[in-house]
């Protein structure tokens, strides 16, 4: 049975392609009250640690010992009978007692041993399967609030930019203003300006430390609000073709889940068919006569007349049930075919305006943001229009900061459904 979560562990280093084959994020160094942190130690911490993953093992011992427990055969049963007691003489008491003594043992007919354990074996298979998917879920869960403390990284690093822009702005107005070339309320505006910008920065670096707590829960560590990502958001891994896709949707851990559950209730299906079926008893023993001091053998078998098939209902049901894992899974296959296009359009959109931005929206946005606050300095330029500058530069980062932690959202999920690595490889880790 295919393993949903070998593409997983084939990709975990590919799936820090994004974070890792970037450029460090514009902050300062980490101190030594941060901890860089890398996809890969993530997923490797939370896949030892995670709390919610810890009784997975003990269903699986448990559903392998109902494998066990359907192989067993039907035990011989041993029976002792007295007849004849406290008669009339010369039979009083137990003197004319007929003590018989006897093993019975049940013959299963219809393969119902064999059906029995097919049935406890694939539902071991299952568990498996829910276990692995778990996993999945889990490691997904790893990445998109790793991918969320590296998009509040990069959010503190603009607020330190966006500050740095704003104090540049507002010693550029105090020299006019010295200068007398420009009023006071135009020093007094910038100066709130800075004081807002400030309150953002520090705003975004609550949230980002709030990022590293909800990372860090993951393994059961509670209060980290130190770690930092070891790598940043752009830019962006490649995508592989629409088709190749679409070629490996069977690979998708929900299609793997519901195709193991519809050969279960295949399973069940055929037990319950198996369980309306005829057995047989058969007995063998030896009885004893106190009064004659007579010993005679036994043999005897039974076996229920069945009229009718006393399983028909259980059959019935379990046919309905196998109808209903079948309608699902095919209903699940059209599902995941158009998530997965809308998915890749998406991603294919967001990567075509995350290059307009990067090459050249941002690059123009930059330039006349420098050519204005030049021009501000020497009186060529009013603070309406350096401000309106200031905002549309930082409108684009903020923009391409939203753009790019939406393609790695969305990739991850692309990633989630299929069970498979569509990042590429080639990546190198970022050192601190």
């Amino acid at each position: 049975m295919q393993n949903p979560l070998r593409g997983w562990r084939l990709c975990a280093p590919a799936l820090m392609v994004w974070l890792i084959t970037g450029t460090a994020y514009a902050a300062t160094s980490p101190t030594a009250d941060t901890a860089l942190i890398s996809l890969r130690e993530v997923l490797g911490k939370t896949l030892e640690q995670n709390p919610g993953l810890a009784a997975y093992p003990h269903r699986l011992r448990a559903a392998d010992a109902a494998v066990l427990q359907a192989g067993l055969r039907p035990q011989t049963a041993l029976s002792v009978e007295v007849e004849n007691l406290a008669g009339d003489a010369p039979s009083d008491g137990i003197n004319g007692a007929e003590i018989t003594l006897a093993l019975s043992q049940l013959i299963e007919l219809g393969d119902k041993r064999r059906q029995r354990t097919d049935v406890a074996s694939l539902a071991l298979d299952s568990e498996r399967q829910a276990f692995e998917q778990a996993r999945l879920e889990v490691l997904g869960e790893a990445v998109r609030r790793y991918i969320t403390l590296t998009e509040t990284q990069a959010r503190v690093a603009l607020a330190g930019r966006t500050l740095a822009l704003a104090g540049q702005a507002e010693q550029a107005a105090r020299r006019r203003v010295r200068a007398g070339a420009a009023p006071d309320a135009e020093l007094t505006r910038l100066t709130l300006a800075t004081r807002q910008a400030d309150i953002a920065r520090r705003r975004a670096e609550v949230e980002r430390d709030s990022a590293s707590q909800q990372l860090a829960a993951l393994w059961g560590d509670t209060g980290a609000a130190h770690l930092r990502p070891a790598s940043a958001l752009r830019p962006l891994p490649a995508l592989p073709p629409l088709s190749q896709v679409r070629t490996r949707l069977e690979q998708a851990p929900d299609l793997l889940r519901l195709a193991s559950e519809t050969r279960l209730r295949e399973a069940r299906a055929r037990l319950a068919q198996a369980e309306g079926s005829r057995d047989i008893t058969v007995s063998v023993g030896a009885r004893h006569a106190r009064l004659n001091d007579e010993n005679t053998l036994l043999l005897g078998f039974s076996t229920p007349l069945n009229l009718r098939n006393p399983n028909r209902g259980n059959i019935a049901r379990t046919e309905a049930e196998l109808a209903e894992s079948r309608a699902r899974l095919d209903a699940r296959r059209i599902e995941l075919v158009a998530t997965l296009e809308a998915l890749y359009r998406s991603l294919s959109l967001i990567r075509e305006e995350l290059a307009l931005i990067d090459d050249d929206a941002l690059p123009l946005a930059r330039t006349l943001y420098r050519d204005i606050e030049a021009g501000y300095g020497a009186g060529r330029y009013s603070l309406l229009t350096l401000i309106n500058a200031q905002q549309e530069q930082l409108a684009l980062e903020q923009r391409a900061i939203d753009l790019a932690a939406r393609f790695h959202q969305q990739r991850n999920e692309l990633e989630r459904l299929t069970g498979l690595d569509f990042a590429g490889t080639g990546a190198q880790e970022i050192t601190p």
